[in-house]
Parts: structure tokens; sequence; C-alpha cells
């Protein structure tokens, strides 16, 4: 008799869960839980029903219940990906390494085994659990969709762009891929293949705009261009935010090759005011910043700190204003066989907010930086010699003196209109380059970087290598060998074929790096002297010369 009375109320609770009536099916199955916990079937229901109401707690309470009665691959499964949602990763780790021991043939869980070990740092065990997924199971395209993600940050085009290939078999409109597929091969140099992906997508959505953009920003337009004459007709009103910047800033570059001057203007100012609405740039904290810079190194003397650990690989800092000639630096260096290009590192600058050194600094800060900064560094290349590329690390040229007295510092020096012309009409996706939403921000943290730079060659002169641009580019390889002799380095013949050096370029130069150098380019801005007047008037306030 109780036995027909309780799966008539199980049947109930199926019921309200066929009805999808989650909230009563834990109303009424947990009246009968208490003195039934081991059913089961009544304890999967809840579980589920948990799940569904995102009452995540519970939903683990009743699948730990679950696999204490009975071990199954599908059960900790889903209890792992319990676990990952309550954060309890190391947790969930376990439960998905419980569901391949009981099912070693379960491509899910290698993928989501592998999105937890991402999320705790296990990065390249993470890459091993997708690559387990995958041939487990060709078709799970969330696991090479998780792989591809993963590759991307690590900026493994070259291997990115054969997951882009098998996700394309998949599905071969997928949008997102055919533009990330798109997007790697103008990062690998090859913008024949990188366009054609673009006009893809462009004829599946016509309304793409990351698309037009990343076209038009390698293809000289002319009056006969198609897709730019579609980008002309959009509806600009109905866009989004982010794609009313990169709209504006896509017709403003087409428009500055039909040498429609006025509407390449317009565009751009439009572009740059738009994202400046939402931009938390001001240059009065700059000020600041750069202020508690000099303060505290006015304070520090020069003695150099004897480290115990000897770095194998010797970093090269390329440091400069942004837009300044840095990328063709590092892409010449790049080609010679001891050096090691990294582009741009985000390393030190995290490493420097971790240690929080502005208000609680102390000598061992630069032992810490130095093991922090390293311990990233040598992930990356086992090389004698490696590049980071950064410009914006002009800011911290005293923390690497300090810290890496064996590291190479190469600044670069470049007219100061040209600098700020080229950073005004670029687009930037990192926010912390927002001072170029504005011909006065812009000349204005120029000023900022100067005297910042005056500074650090008054206190670490010794440590920093100048390179006027201008200069360099007139004799590259005369240029280059000084540079070389700084690194202790000899001229390599591989080295006059550096456009061709195949390495990845993420940075917004990466179209000039692949071209042969162009000597008067630093001239360009005064083709549009009449438009930069506010640029031009706020340098000659500043007492800088141009």
């Amino acid at each position: 008799m109780i036995s027909n009375n309780l799966d008539k109320k199980k049947k109930k609770i199926l019921t309200l869960y066929k009805k999808k009536k989650f909230h009563d099916v834990i109303s009424v199955g947990q009246k009968i839980y208490n003195s039934n916990s081991d059913d089961t079937q009544l304890t999967y229901l809840l579980g589920l029903a948990s799940i569904n109401i995102q009452d995540f707690i519970q939903g683990e309470k009743y699948f730990l219940k679950l696999v204490s009665i009975k071990e199954n691959a599908d059960l900790y499964y889903t209890l792992g990906n319990i676990q990952k949602k309550l954060n309890k990763l190391k947790d969930a780790v376990i439960s998905f390494e419980n569901a391949i021991k009981h099912n070693p043939n379960f491509s899910e869980a290698y993928n989501n085994l592998g999105n937890t070990k991402k999320l705790i740092g296990l990065r390249d065990e993470a890459i091993i659990n997708y690559k387990k997924a995958i041939s487990l199971k060709e078709t799970n395209i969330e696991a090479l969709i998780s792989l591809s993600a993963i590759l991307k940050e690590n900026k493994n085009f070259q291997d990115l762009v054969k997951v882009y290939q098998k996700i394309l078999v998949l599905d071969k409109n997928n949008i997102k891929t055919l533009y990330n597929l798109g997007s790697a091969y103008l990062f690998l140099g090859n913008f024949k293949k990188g366009k054609s992906y673009f006009e893809k997508v462009i004829n599946i959505d016509s309304t793409h705009i990351p698309s037009f953009r990343n076209y038009i920003s390698i293809t000289k337009i002319d009056t006969k261009n198609k897709i730019f004459k579609k980008l002309e007709s959009i509806d600009q009103e109905n866009l989004n935010y982010e794609n009313k910047i990169l709209i504006f800033n896509a017709l403003s570059k087409g428009y500055f090759d039909l040498n429609n001057i006025d509407l390449a203007f317009h565009y751009l100012e439009k572009s740059n005011l738009v994202k400046k609405e939402k931009s938390v740039f001001s240059i009065h904290q700059q000020e600041i910043e750069f202020n508690k810079i000099k303060f505290l190194f006015s304070n520090i003397d020069n003695t150099k700190i004897e480290f115990t650990n000897k770095l194998k690989s010797q970093p090269i800092f390329i440091v400069g204003m942004p837009r300044s000639g840095t990328s063709l630096i590092e892409q010449i260096l790049s080609s010679h066989s001891n050096i090691y290009g990294a582009g741009e590192l985000n390393f030190l600058q995290k490493a420097i907010e971790k240690l929080n050194i502005y208000n609680s600094y102390n000598s061992k800060n630069f032992t810490e930086l130095r093991y922090f900064y390293y311990e990233q560094l040598r992930k990356i290349s086992q090389n004698y010699m490696i590049i980071d590329k950064l410009p914006i690390n002009f800011k911290w040229i005293g923390f690497i003196a300090k810290s890496f007295p064996e590291a190479k510092i190469i600044h670069i020096e470049r007219n100061p209109m040209a600098v700020c012309w080229s950073n005004y009409k670029t687009l930037f996706v990192d926010k912390g380059m927002d001072f170029n939403l504005s011909q006065v921000d812009v000349a204005k943290y120029y000023k900022l970087y100067l005297d910042l730079m005056t500074f650090w060659k008054s206190k670490f002169g010794e440590n920093i290598l100048n390179i006027n641009y201008e200069n360099f580019v007139q004799d590259f390889e005369r240029s280059t060998k000084t540079v070389l002799n700084y690194l202790g380095l000899k001229w390599e013949k591989q080295m006059k074929y550096y456009a061709k050096t195949e390495r990845v370029v993420t940075t917004a130069s990466y179209h000039q790096v692949r071209e042969k150098i162009k000597k008067n380019t630093s001239d360009e801005w005064k083709k549009y002297d009449h438009y930069l007047k506010k640029m031009q008037e706020t340098l000659v306030s500043l007492k800088i010369k141009f």
C-alpha cells in the first residue's frame, strides 16, 4: 500500500517535471524525500528541478547523494557542471575526472574538464583535455570552440587557423568563426586570405560591421569598390555603440583613400566622439600618476641590486609613444635567430599593480617584480633574447632598470606631430589608449611622455638606447647594426628580408610591418595641416617642437 502511494506521488512529480513546473516538483517532492532519500528516481528529479530554477546549492546536494548511492559517468558529469557553476572548481575537476574514469570515451566531460582547468590557471592541461575531447568526437563543436578560445588568447594563430577550419567543416556559415579566421590570417600576414573571409561574411550578413571594417583596413579603396559602397548604404542610426565606432572608423579610412578629406575627418571625429562618450580617461588622472612615478623614483638611489636568480632569457623592452615605430623595430630584430618577438605583453604593468608599489614601497618589491615577470616570460619562449614590445612600458623604465639590470631598453623617438596624428587616427581596442580620442588630449599626453622620458634619461640614461625613427628608416641596415651592437649580437643576412619573417603581429601595425620601409611617413600629417590645428596649437603651447 505504501509502495503504491509512493509510486503515485512520483508519477505526479514526473508529470509536474514534464510540464516544467519545477517549483511544484520541489514543493511536492521535498515532502516525501526526507523519508525516501535513497530513492534515486525521486532524488534525480529533485536535482534536475533545482538546476532548472538555478538553485545549484540544492542541486549539488541531490547529485552528491546520487553518486553516493551509485557511481555513474553521467551523474558525475552533471555534478561537475553544478560545482563549476558554484565556483567549486577543484571539486568540479574531481567530478569530471570521475566521469571520465567511468566512461573513458566521454568527450563532453573532457571538454568541461578543460574549461575548469583553464579557470584555475592550468592552461596547458586544459589544451590537452580539449584535444582529447576532439579526438574522441570530431563533431564536438563546443570543444573546438573552447580550444580556439585558448589558442587565440595564447596567440597561437598557426594552430588556431586549423581549429577554425574544423569548425567550418561542421558549420560552414558560422559567421563568428569566418570572421575570426579572417582576423587570424591578418595577424599572420596573409591579407589575401583574410580579405576573402571578410567577403564571405559580408555575403552572408550584409550588416556585419567588423568584417567591413577589417576588409577596408587592408584594402586601398577606389571609386569602383562595391563593398565600400555597401558600407555607405548601411543605416547608421540603428547600430549599437561598438558598431557605430567601427563603421565611422571604416568610412573615415575609405574616404582618406578616396581623397575626400572633409568626409574622412568628419567620420574620424564621429568615431572618436562616440568612443569618448563611454570613456573614463582623464588627462588629469594621468598627470597624477606620472607625478607619482617621478616622486617615487626621485627617492630611490641608483644602486644596482644583486639578484640570486640568473635569467636564461634576456628581456628586450622596446618602448616609446604608441605609433612611434616600435612594431617595425621589433619585426626587424625578431628576424634574428637569437631573438624572439613576443609582441605586446602586459606582464609588467600587472605585476606593478599587484604589488601596489606606490603605497607600500620597499626594496623587496623589485625582487618580487623580477620573479613575477620572468615566470610569465619564460612560458613564452626559451630563446636567448625575448622582446616585450609594449610601447606604454616607457612609464615603467625605472622598475625595469631596478628589477632587470641585465635587460636592454630600446626607446624609439619620433616627430611629435607624426606620433600624435597617427595616434589620433588609430582605433585602439585597449581603453588605456583613450588619450587619442581628442587632438588636445593626445598632445597633452605626449607632453607627459616627453617629461617622463627626460626624467628617466637623467636617472637611468646608461640603461637606455635612444633611436630616432626618422634617422633609422633612412638606412635601416646601418641603424639595425647599431642596435645589434648594443644587444651584443651580429647582423644576419635574413634580417634584410624582415618583412617576410613569419610571426604573429596583433598590433595596429600588423599591415605596415609586412611592407617595405617608407621613409617620409613622418611628414604625412602635413597634408592635413588645416584639420589638425588644435593638435598643433596644444603642442606649441606646451613648448614642444615639431
